[in-house]
């Protein structure tokens, strides 16, 4: 089997390569983000568009409630508790990485560093009264309620794209991954000394807006493998 080679995105910092005088700016960084085509496998950080807060997580669960592992947003860019695997729909046949995730596939999101899915369910969440966002499995063993589906803002895209804007609609039942931009900040009212403090809450809504659009600003992005090549993988198979 071929190697496929990474594409390491290093958000805030400058990237050297072998040859000194070879520097890229952030500018040059997020252009080659927004055309890397997002695949199966890749390590990736998902921004609220709206609200540039990034989609996070740690092993930390409500006390009361779901008692499910924390899901919330952040404004640092960097964190590494803001990483998430992107794979196949539960019960799947696990896709090839390299793949290329494509507008409409069902998919799930797995935290990097604690091995949970992204998941909801019919719990309220905690600000905002909307349905519950949250962490949930076993080394990144779920079920159903783990499936989200990809719909694209621009319907005439096919591959998903780091400049691809996109709705996480929740399949089970059918609300839309969001952060309220106006109520969703934990503060002294909402969370008196809690350790969440000036993160924002994500939920979902059944309103399909602006607040519900993500879009991907980096992570570990392994380069597409193209169907010729895929193909003659599945035969030697």
């Amino acid at each position: 089997m071929k190697l496929f080679f990474l594409i390491f995105i290093l958000i805030k910092q400058i990237i050297t390569h072998s040859d000194d005088d070879l520097i890229k700016t952030q500018k040059e960084i997020d252009e080659e983000i927004n055309q890397s085509v997002i695949t199966y496998g890749s390590a990736l950080r998902l921004e609220n568009v709206l609200s540039k807060y990034s989609l996070y997580s740690s092993n930390m669960q409500w006390g009361t409630g779901s008692q499910m592992q924390i899901i919330t947003a952040i404004s640092d860019r960097s964190d590494s508790n803001s990483i998430w695997i992107i794979k196949e729909k539960h019960n799947e046949i696990m896709k090839d990485t390299g793949e290329a995730v494509k507008c409409n596939d069902i998919i799930r999101l797995e935290h990097s560093n604690t091995s949970k899915n992204l998941h909801s369910h019919n719990f309220r969440s905690w600000i905002t009264d909307s349905q519950e966002a949250c962490g949930f499995g076993n080394n990144g063993n779920g079920d159903d309620n783990d499936n989200f589906k990809i719909v694209c803002y621009n319907y005439s895209e096919n591959k998903l794209k780091g400049n691809t804007q996109f709705f996480l609609q929740h399949v089970a039942t059918g609300t839309y991954l969001y952060i309220n931009v106006k109520t969703s900040l934990y503060d002294e009212r909402s969370c008196r000394n809690c350790p969440i403090m000036y993160h924002r809450e994500v939920s979902l809504t059944t309103n399909k807006d602006k607040q519900c659009l993500w879009k991907v600003y980096g992570g570990l992005i392994f380069k597409e493998k193209e169907e010729e090549q895929m193909k003659y993988l599945e035969e030697d198979n």
